[in-house]
């Protein structure tokens, strides 16, 4: 009988979870994610899947709690209450909470196996970061999930609008919600996000996308996540540290020094910025690389490999016993159904450089 995936990773990576992570918890606290949301019919288990996403929250708290960042969990909180009821209006919306911890805990299991590039744009660890990484990369979701209600409303006025000749002024959709991007004594967080940006030799323009994202009415919840991470935990900061000086500066077992903002939590941030820009966007030039941009590259990986268990009910639900994860020191093999293997093959293949990735035992990244 097949494994469910997420079992065989917990089963390697429960001692680096306490060790590395320090998340403090017992075995049966994961059990609720070692099995299939789908019978052998293939019949979604509701409650099943209600209780998986009332324990990833509490999980999640755990995560981010050691770090002084709890207070980003009611965001997640707001996105677990959210989603049932927008399945009414949106029964494409799939789970986004649930998958959060799933892509953590993959994210984890790959650190433990494969030999990472010491990371430039960091004072601490990898644990540190991807810890900001996993559970929150979708915290914006909501706020997409909002504007895609509203979006045939613009789009048809701006269409009738049109169709009349008229020259009365067109709706203009929103990116993201005003005032977003700005930080404390005007500090910008689109300035910092597109600076790493650079560094990371994306060729991505951020002013650009978000002209093309006004264009096509569309919201990147990857944005959302980014922003709304750089302004909660830079108002943080500057409460303790308000001239933002590069030294330590511990309260309530906390670091506030200015450098663990400026690498490691924008460095997280800009991860979650770039891991949702639609594939069709012609202004992401360059691939992520391994090398450059490890993290980013992780979580781009985690995200897109993670599909099973996504609770959806207009959209089909994959068991974990369907995929498989087989990692060595300097390669990754995915092992997925073959109704998504062109898929996860596509976006791995555009998006990602520089670490030997198959899927299904066919090469997409080099």
């Amino acid at each position: 009988m097949k494994m469910h995936i997420i079992n065989k990773i917990l089963n390697e990576i429960y001692d680096p979870l306490k060790n590395h992570y320090h998340i403090y918890t017992d075995l049966n606290s994961w059990d609720l994610f070692k099995v299939s949301l789908t019978d052998n019919n293939g019949k979604i288990d509701k409650l099943k899947f209600d209780k998986r996403q009332k324990k990833s929250l509490e999980l999640i708290k755990k995560i981010l709690t050691i770090h002084g960042k709890q207070d980003i969990v009611q965001y997640l909180a707001k996105l677990a209450s959210i989603e049932p009821r927008i399945q009414e209006l949106q029964p494409w919306v799939r789970d986004h909470v649930v998958h959060a911890i799933n892509t953590f805990l993959i994210g984890v299991y790959i650190f433990e196996k494969v030999n990472f590039p010491p990371f430039k744009g960091a004072r601490f660890d990898y644990p540190f970061m991807w810890k900001l990484c996993g559970p929150t990369h979708d915290l914006g979701y909501p706020v997409e999930i909002a504007h895609n209600v509203k979006k045939s409303y613009v789009d048809e006025m701006n269409e009738y609008l049109d169709e009349i000749g008229s020259i009365s002024p067109k709706l203009e959709p929103e990116t993201y919600p005003k005032n977003l991007e700005k930080l404390c004594d005007k500090l910008n967080g689109n300035d910092l996000i597109q600076k790493r940006i650079t560094e990371w030799a994306l060729g991505i323009d951020i002013d650009d996308y978000y002209d093309w994202l006004k264009k096509k009415n569309k919201t990147d919840h990857g944005i959302i996540s980014a922003l709304s991470q750089l302004k909660v935990i830079e108002a943080m900061y500057y409460k303790v540290n308000p001239k933002r000086k590069n030294i330590d500066i511990n309260k309530n077992n906390l670091n506030f020094n200015q450098k663990n903002f400026d690498l490691d939590i924008v460095s997280a941030s800009t991860a979650l910025f770039i891991h949702n820009i639609d594939l069709n966007y012609y202004g992401f030039s360059n691939k992520i690389s391994f090398d450059l941009s490890p993290l980013a590259f992780l979580l781009y990986l985690c995200d897109t490999f993670q599909e099973w268990d996504r609770y959806s009910k207009n959209r089909p639900v994959y068991s974990g016993k369907d995929f498989d994860i087989i990692c060595k020191h300097n390669e990754i093999s995915l092992f997925v159904p073959e109704y998504i293997e062109d898929k996860i093959f596509a976006a791995l293949y555009q998006r990602l450089s520089g670490l030997l990735i198959r899927v299904n035992g066919k090469i997409a990244v080099t």
